[in-house]
Order: C-alpha cells, then sequence, then structure tokens
C-alpha cells in the first residue's frame, strides 16, 4: 500500500478544488486528487456566469435581497453577506489569472441577467462557455506548481483521535493508497447525481459528503435540491440549457403557443427556479403537455450561445424551427457538509468548500449564477484561514484502528441497489413534488444495512453504489424530517411555508441515526 504525504490534500478539481489550490501553492505543498480527468467537473460545464455587482446602478443590498429571497430566507445572513460583497473582488481577481470574460467594444463587462435577479449582474465568458474559460484558466495556473492526481477515487478519510490526517484512495484498476495530510479539503461536489433526470454530467454521487458523514461529520439541508426548469433530453443523455436564454428573451410555451409562465410570478420566465421547475412539472407530468424554449425573439443565438447550439446539433433539435424541448432536471444541491466561513467542518483539521459545503448561502434554493461565486470566495477563506494558523499538531505515526471493523460492517456489491434503480426512486418519490407515502416507499428500498461499512477491500463500482444509496437515504429522510414547503422542497401533503420552521435546519450525524435504525430494528423483533 503506498502512502503519500503533504501539506494540503484537496478532493476535487472543480472551480473551488482549483482556486483554493492556487492561493496555497506558493506556500504549501498541495496535492489534488480527481476521479477522473482534471477537465472532468461539473464547474467546466457551467453555462450561465458569476453573479456580481458591477454597476453603480447595482448594490450589494440589491444582490442580497435576491439571493436571500430565492433562498426563502433560509440563509446565513452573515456569509451571504460575505459572497455577494466578493463578486466585484472574484471577477477582477480571475480577469488577472487569465480568463477573458464578454465585453462590449468600450470594454465594459456585459452583464446578463437571470432568474430570481432585478439586475443585470451574471458576468459571463465565451457567450454560455462560462465554466470552461474559468477552469481552463485555472488549470494553466495550477497544472506546474500542484501535484495532480487522476484516476483517484477517494474512499474513506483517515481520522485518528477525532482529527483527520487524510484520506483513502483507489485508482481504477483498485490499487488503495494514502494521502497523508496535515489538511484535507474536500471539494468534491454535490449529489445531484443521485437522480436519472440531471444536469451533471460528471460525478455528483455524493461521495465526499458520504466520507464526512461516515467520519462523524454534522451534515445539514439535505432535502434540499434544486431542479433546473430547462434540461434537454435526448436518447442518450441530458443537457443544460444555461437560465441566459431566458435572460435574453428565451421564453417556455406549450406546444400550442400558450406562454406557461404568465400569471404565475411577477418575472414570468425568470422566476425562482423551484417556481419555474413545478410549473413546468405540472404541465408535463398533470396535463401531460410538451414544453419548449422559444428563442425566436434572441437575435444572433448562435453566436451568443455556441456551446447550446452544438448541444441542438448533437440531439438533432434544429435551431431554425426556434424552438428547443425542455423539463425540468435535479442540477445543484444546497445541503451538505456543515462548515463556518473558513471552511472547517466538525472534525479536526476538514475542511468543505463549493457545492459539497453546507455553508448556508443558497438557503432553500440557490439564486442563479452564486454557485460559481461561492466556490471562488470560500476557495479563497479556506485558503487565507490554512496559510494563517500557525497551529501544531503531532502527526499520527501509525494506522487508524478501524473500530468499526467487524464482519458485520463488510458489504457485498450484490445487496446493493443498481445505480439505475437509486435515480428511479428518487426521481418517482423524491423529485419536484414529493409526500409522505411516496417517501416511506423510497426510505424502505433505500436504507443500508449499515451506515459505516468497510470499505477498503471493496471494488470500485461498489463504493459508488454505496455512496449514492446512503446518499440517496439521507436525502429523502430528510425530505420526511421537514414537514412544510420551502424553496426547493415542495411537499403537497405540507404545501404552505411554516413560521416554526423558519431558520430551522435539520443536521445529520451517523451516530445518531445508528441509534435510530437500531431503535427500529429492535422495535421491529419486539413486535
Amino acid at each position: 500500500m503506498e502512502i503519500i504525504e503533504t501539506e494540503v490534500l484537496i478532493i476535487g478539481s472543480g472551480i473551488a478544488g482549483l482556486m483554493a489550490a492556487e492561493y496555497l501553492s506558493s506556500h504549501k505543498n498541495v496535492i489534488v486528487i480527481t476521479k477522473s480527468k482534471i477537465e472532468h467537473s461539473n464547474s467546466f460545464m457551467a453555462q450561465g456566469g458569476i453573479s456580481a455587482v458591477i454597476t453603480k446602478e447595482d448594490s450589494w443590498q440589491a444582490h442580497l435581497s435576491d439571493t436571500l429571497l430565492a433562498g426563502q430566507f433560509h440563509n446565513d445572513r452573515r456569509k451571504t453577506e460575505k459572497l455577494v460583497r466578493e463578486g466585484h473582488n472574484v471577477i477582477n481577481t480571475l480577469s488577472e489569472w487569465g480568463v477573458s470574460f464578454d465585453r462590449d467594444d468600450n470594454g465594459r463587462l456585459l452583464l446578463g441577467k437571470e432568474g430570481g435577479h432585478h439586475r443585470n449582474r451574471i458576468v459571463h465568458a465565451g457567450g454560455d462557455q462560462t465554466g470552461r474559460k474559468v477552469m481552463e484558466a485555472l488549470i494553466h495556473r495550477v497544472i506546474n506548481r500542484v501535484r495532480v492526481e487522476t484516476g483517484q477515487y477517494a474512499i474513506d478519510l483517515l481520522v485518528e483521535s477525532g482529527i483527520c490526517y487524510g484520506a483513502f484512495c483507489k485508482d481504477e484498476d483498485g490499487s488503495l493508497k494514502i494521502y497523508k495530510a496535515r489538511h484535507t479539503i474536500l471539494a468534491g461536489g454535490g449529489y445531484a447525481g443521485i437522480y436519472a433526470a440531471s444536469s451533471n454530467k460528471y460525478g455528483s454521487d455524493g461521495s465526499a459528503i458520504c466520507m464526512a458523514y461516515r467520519a462523524g461529520v454534522e451534515l445539514s439541508d439535505l432535502e434540499f435540491v434544486q431542479f433546473h426548469p430547462t434540461i434537454m433530453k435526448d436518447k442518450n443523455e441530458s443537457a443544460l440549457i444555461t437560465e441566459a436564454v431566458r435572460g435574453e428573451g428565451g421564453i417556455l410555451s406549450k406546444s400550442n403557443g400558450a406562454l406557461i409562465m404568465d400569471g404565475v410570478h411577477p418575472l414570468k420566465d425568470l422566476a425562482p427556479r423551484d417556481i419555474v421547475s413545478r410549473r413546468l412539472f405540472e404541465e408535463i407530468h398533470n396535463n401531460n403537455e410538451k414544453v419548449y424554449l422559444d428563442i425566436r425573439g434572441i437575435s444572433h443565438f448562435k453566436r451568443k450561445f455556441p456551446g447550446v447550439t452544438s448541444l441542438c446539433q448533437k440531439a438533432g433539435i434544429s435551431i431554425e424551427t426556434g424552438l428547443i424541448p425542455v423539463s425540468p432536471g435535479a442540477h445543484f444541491t444546497m445541503g451538505g457538509i456543515i462548515t463556518d466561513q473558513f471552511g472547517r467542518t466538525s472534525l479536526q483539521c476538514l475542511y468543505a468548500i463549493g457545492e459539497c459545503a453546507n455553508t448556508g448561502v443558497h438557503g432553500a434554493n440557490r439564486l442563479a449564477s452564486n454557485s460559481l461565486l461561492e466556490g471562488a470566495v470560500f476557495a479563497k477563506e479556506t485558503a487565507d484561514y490554512i496559510l494563517s494558523t500557525d497551529k501544531k499538531r503531532t502527526e499520527s505515526s501509525s494506522m487508524p484502528s478501524f473500530e468499526w471493523f467487524s464482519s458485520e460492517n463488510c458489504i457485498y456489491e450484490d445487496e446493493l441497489l443498481e445505480v439505475k434503480t437509486i435515480q428511479s426512486l428518487m426521481d418517482k418519490h423524491a423529485g419536484i413534488c414529493r409526500q409522505v407515502n411516496g417517501l416511506k416507499t423510497a426510505e424502505d428500498a433505500l436504507q443500508p444495512r449499515t451506515l459505516r461499512p468497510f470499505l477498503l477491500n471493496q471494488p470500485f463500482s461498489a463504493v459508488k453504489r454505496f455512496n449514492m444509496q446512503t446518499m440517496a437515504w439521507l436525502t429523502v429522510t430528510s425530505c420526511m424530517k421537514r414537514k412544510e414547503s420551502r424553496g426547493s422542497h415542495y411537499r403537497t401533503d405540507f404545501p404552505d411555508s411554516k413560521k416554526e420552521w423558519e431558520q430551522k435546519r435539520i443536521k445529520r450525524s451517523v451516530f445518531q441515526d445508528e441509534s435510530l435504525i437500531a431503535k427500529k430494528a429492535a422495535a421491529r423483533v419486539f413486535n
């Protein structure tokens, strides 16, 4: 078993992971590990842009107001204020690092508008290629300054005496490696991939969150899953149609031309995503309607949206007709690992940034184009904290004891649900609209036999399936606990937001969940 030592281990190569690596690399020895190629991240696929206050007509207070309103005031206000205040600085930093944001002939940033925003404040690059342009610049900066290990799937955290010392990883051949580090940063993305209809192309199986959960780290807000209204799905895969298309004048309509969002919300097609997604869900599933994004009112569409144009061409959809068939799909997850402003988790020397973290800035529903912003802002906060701390700790000289390792804690691949089965259960019972009977059906099907199995002897495929099943079970049971509707979480049996649930967070801990499962098992035996 190979043991590799470093000062900082970063698990994940999206915008949060690579920005943290860039900030740390001048002063620390850094290793970034990623499941696949460094380019294979959902940050790379991001189409829309980065929200930032740029003009005198805009203000951070207005951006804050839009963010809180979209999040149904479930946001952590202090950290959300930090987020929106930093937008201009993030754009300046990325520009200095080589990102060519779109500008007019006078050199002024071109600003788009997306759902939930009352101002034009979306900064973009290459039209709808913002994620690609940002990630290419970051990769160019870090590739010769940071050790990047591709094809490494993190299995579990290396923990001893309440301190994280790194992680166990497996490569594609099944070889086990240990990465020992003074500081470990989880930047492994969210869990929208536990749904079949999803915009997430790479990963998103909740593996980083599950590792933290098994190590005893606290999670929160897992019931809040954002569904993007405009996903184009062909026979092979789903593809996101950026909200910026609606910002430029795209309109959602039925096959007969009737406008879907008229009279539903003052912002119509640019209403917050949870509202638009539920409206489309109603038309598609309840009224058996086909829904289209009408782009006939957008001039120079191909130039403005080259990425969307390419996606349509690959799917055999003619841009010339001006109608793109769309439906909602899982897009972004607000829940995750609880962190403070500096990315610190409840486990010493373990940090979380990006979509796997629950900073609280998105509340119950993320405002459009705040995700890349969050990754950038809190990557810097975490890096600055690590660089500023002078705390010393004794290095672990031995392997952890694995106190939960026994024959009862082994899992076998044939006892795990298939990926498609997990995704089908989530689409059917824990999607845009939820109710108790469906959630209970999913809970019974998804509950793993053990929450903390010994995974180091398992093949890569079994670990991935276990993570997805665990993440799905955690999501479903969190949905059951929140008996109201708020933001992206909508219960048909509890359709209203309730005063007693304001700012109330459903926190999850493996120790509490193990205790509850044991009590349920004992009750079944007794009965």
